[in-house]
């Protein structure tokens, strides 16, 4: 025969171990680490996500030419051609 007791529920609250943050994105990790880059010709200067320079790393790899510590050349969106290169603080 089945039992017919129902279960108690248990608390959906944090426990005091695992408090929340506020400001903390915790299930989705860090936030994304952002690259300081500078056009050589209109020296404007940006902030780039660590996705797009993933993209253009893999790209490099994918058509084998790649080199240890290869750090991109982005299109300026300023000027409008491919002069953005990494800009070590």
């Amino acid at each position: 025969m089945t039992n017919m007791k129902t279960s108690k529920p248990k608390s959906t609250e944090p426990s005091l171990s695992k408090k929340i943050v506020e400001g903390e994105d915790v299930p989705f990790g860090p936030p994304p680490e952002e690259y300081n880059y500078r056009c050589s010709l209109c020296q404007h200067e940006m902030k780039v996500n660590e996705a797009i320079i993933d993209v253009e790393i893999a790209m490099a790899e994918f058509e084998e030419r790649n080199v240890k510590g290869y750090m991109p050349v982005l299109g300026c969106p300023n000027c409008n051609r491919e002069t953005m290169k990494f800009a070590e603080d």
